[in-house]
């Protein structure tokens, strides 16, 4: 048995100064997972792979007057869960 998911995100651009002379680009990011069901041996397991960020978006968070957090950027993860 398997899924899928998909998340995305899309944010105008923001004034990131009091006066507003400044402003952080708008950006739209998108994650992508998939989730894969088996047995492995006697025992039951799922196997779990997950993309963040997946077309490497260069972008930044805004926190504050010019506060700012970078976006990571790509990141992919993997577990493997086995029942015993």
């Amino acid at each position: 048995m398997a899924s899928v998911d998909l998340g995305v995100s899309d944010q105008g651009r923001i004034a990131s100064a009091v006066d507003n002379s400044l402003f952080i680009p708008g950006r739209t990011l998108v994650d992508i997972g998939g989730r894969y069901r088996f047995t492995l041996g006697k025992s039951k397991a799922t196997l779990r792979v997950s993309v963040s960020n997946l077309f490497d978006v260069y972008a930044y968070d805004y926190n504050g007057p010019m506060t700012f957090d970078y976006i990571p950027g790509r990141q992919v993860s993997a577990y493997l869960a086995i029942d015993i």
